[in-house]
């Protein structure tokens, strides 16, 4: 994983318990290496490119956190530009809720459906 895909997962489960973030960016990781070369020479070049203004702009002086870059790519006019924001917020969503483990007592539908206990 590039350094902005890694970074922006780190931002969007940021509220996450830290045991838990290694698997969520081990998954992200692991989708991205996945996809067809093809795909995923699109995005590792997104990565780069929008990496790079990241990191010029605050060399000159941007106080802009990432979640508000984030949030400017997703209005980006440009669709790759808006398609990466939301491919890594996507992913990094799916995570969460798919590895997050069941809350004290409560089971999901599906996991119950699982065990037979629906």
């Amino acid at each position: 994983m590039l350094w902005l895909e890694r970074e922006v997962v780190a931002s969007l489960s940021a509220d996450v318990d830290p045991a838990h973030r290694a698997a969520i960016e081990a998954y992200v990781e692991g989708v991205l290496q996945d996809m067809p070369d093809h795909l995923r020479l699109g995005v590792a070049g997104e990565s780069v490119v929008l990496g790079t203004g990241i990191r010029l702009a605050r060399m000159v002086g941007s106080s802009r956190s990432l979640p508000d870059w984030l949030d400017l790519f997703e209005r980006n006019p440009i669709g790759p530009v808006r398609q990466y924001a939301r491919l890594l917020s996507s992913l990094t969503i799916f995570a969460i809720e798919e590895l997050a483990p069941t809350s004290a007592g409560y089971e999901t539908t599906s996991s119950a459906a699982a065990t037979g206990t629906a």
